[in-house]
């Protein structure tokens, strides 16, 4: 049964980019927020545009690295549009 074992790590890596996603947006709603102020904090602004790009750079990561892993463990059995048998995407460009 270690197949359960890969899947349970699978899951949790996937609950960990969701929860990324959302600090990423949480970064980002709060860099709208100051924006919207009449007077703006600089400091602010820049941590929360630090968080942002670093949450985004983890997202990236491991969508990349997802991406990489179902590739290996299932090549050629991509859903249409995905590549498919020859393992491209079917010359749609992904991009971050």
């Amino acid at each position: 049964m270690a197949g359960f074992g890969v899947a349970n790590e699978r899951l949790r890596a996937l609950e960990e980019l969701e929860r990324e996603i959302g600090a990423s947006l949480q970064s980002a709603g709060s860099v709208i927020l100051e924006l919207s102020k009449e007077k703006p904090q600089e400091r602010h602004l820049d941590r929360q545009a630090a968080q942002f790009g670093a949450a985004v750079a983890k997202v990236e990561a491991e969508l990349s690295a997802q991406i990489r892993y179902l590739t290996q463990v299932r090549p050629g059995h991509a859903p249409r549009g995905l590549g498919g048998a020859s393992g491209g995407f079917g010359g749609t460009q992904v991009s971050f």
